[in-house]
Protein backbone atom coordinates (compact mmCIF):
# COMPACT_ATOMS: atom_id res chain seq x y z
CA UNK A 1 0.00 0.00 0.00
CA UNK A 2 1.35 3.41 -0.99
CA UNK A 3 1.03 5.76 2.01
CA UNK A 4 1.69 9.50 2.10
CA UNK A 5 2.12 11.73 5.11
CA UNK A 6 -0.91 13.99 5.49
CA UNK A 7 0.05 17.29 7.09
CA UNK A 8 -3.45 18.78 7.25
CA UNK A 9 -5.21 16.56 9.77
CA UNK A 10 -8.50 18.42 9.28
CA UNK A 11 -8.93 16.40 6.05
CA UNK A 12 -8.81 13.06 7.83
CA UNK A 13 -12.21 12.63 9.51
CA UNK A 14 -13.46 9.20 8.42
CA UNK A 15 -10.18 8.24 6.72
CA UNK A 16 -8.31 5.02 7.34
CA UNK A 17 -4.77 5.96 8.44
CA UNK A 18 -1.58 4.76 10.04
CA UNK A 19 -0.12 6.72 12.97
CA UNK A 20 3.67 6.94 13.14
CA UNK A 21 6.02 8.52 15.64
CA UNK A 22 9.68 9.14 14.75
CA UNK A 23 9.14 7.01 11.63
CA UNK A 24 7.84 3.97 13.50
CA UNK A 25 4.30 2.69 12.84
CA UNK A 26 2.22 2.63 16.05
CA UNK A 27 -1.40 2.06 15.14
CA UNK A 28 -3.93 1.93 12.31
CA UNK A 29 -7.62 2.70 12.22
CA UNK A 30 -10.27 5.22 11.22
CA UNK A 31 -10.12 8.86 12.26
CA UNK A 32 -13.11 9.50 14.50
CA UNK A 33 -12.64 13.24 15.04
CA UNK A 34 -10.15 16.08 14.57
CA UNK A 35 -9.89 19.44 16.35
CA UNK A 36 -10.73 22.52 14.26
CA UNK A 37 -7.07 23.55 14.12
CA UNK A 38 -5.95 20.04 13.10
CA UNK A 39 -3.55 19.67 16.03
CA UNK A 40 -5.26 16.64 17.60
CA UNK A 41 -7.04 13.61 16.18
CA UNK A 42 -8.86 10.64 17.65
CA UNK A 43 -8.14 7.27 16.04
CA UNK A 44 -10.46 4.27 16.34
CA UNK A 45 -8.37 1.10 15.86
CA UNK A 46 -10.26 -2.14 15.10
CA UNK A 47 -11.60 -3.81 18.27
CA UNK A 48 -9.97 -1.24 20.58
CA UNK A 49 -10.91 2.00 22.31
CA UNK A 50 -10.26 5.21 20.43
CA UNK A 51 -7.05 7.07 21.20
CA UNK A 52 -5.96 10.70 21.03
CA UNK A 53 -2.83 11.75 19.10
CA UNK A 54 -1.25 15.22 19.12
CA UNK A 55 1.01 16.67 16.43
CA UNK A 56 3.02 18.40 19.18
CA UNK A 57 4.16 14.96 20.36
CA UNK A 58 5.64 14.19 16.91
CA UNK A 59 2.85 11.91 15.73
CA UNK A 60 2.34 11.71 11.98
CA UNK A 61 -0.74 10.61 10.02
CA UNK A 62 -0.14 8.51 6.90
CA UNK A 63 -2.91 7.61 4.45
CA UNK A 64 -3.47 6.39 0.93
CA UNK A 65 -4.42 8.97 -1.67
CA UNK A 66 -7.66 7.25 -2.66
CA UNK A 67 -9.79 9.94 -1.00
CA UNK A 68 -10.71 12.98 -3.05
CA UNK A 69 -8.58 16.01 -2.24
CA UNK A 70 -5.63 14.27 -0.56
CA UNK A 71 -3.26 14.53 -3.51
CA UNK A 72 -4.02 18.16 -4.27
CA UNK A 73 -3.84 19.35 -0.67
CA UNK A 74 -0.75 17.33 0.25
CA UNK A 75 1.06 18.65 -2.81
CA UNK A 76 -0.08 22.21 -2.10
CA UNK A 77 1.17 21.95 1.50
CA UNK A 78 4.62 20.86 0.35
CA UNK A 79 5.09 23.62 -2.23
CA UNK A 80 6.31 27.04 -1.05
CA UNK A 81 3.81 29.83 -1.38
CA UNK A 82 4.63 32.48 -3.95
CA UNK A 83 4.90 35.96 -2.53
CA UNK A 84 3.53 38.88 -4.41
CA UNK A 85 5.27 42.25 -4.19
CA UNK A 86 3.34 44.86 -2.39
Amino acid sequence: MDLRRINDWTLLVGASIEIRQHGLPLSTGHVDAVTDDGAILWLQPPAQNRRLYEKAEFYEAWATEDRTGFHYRVTAQQEPLARTPG
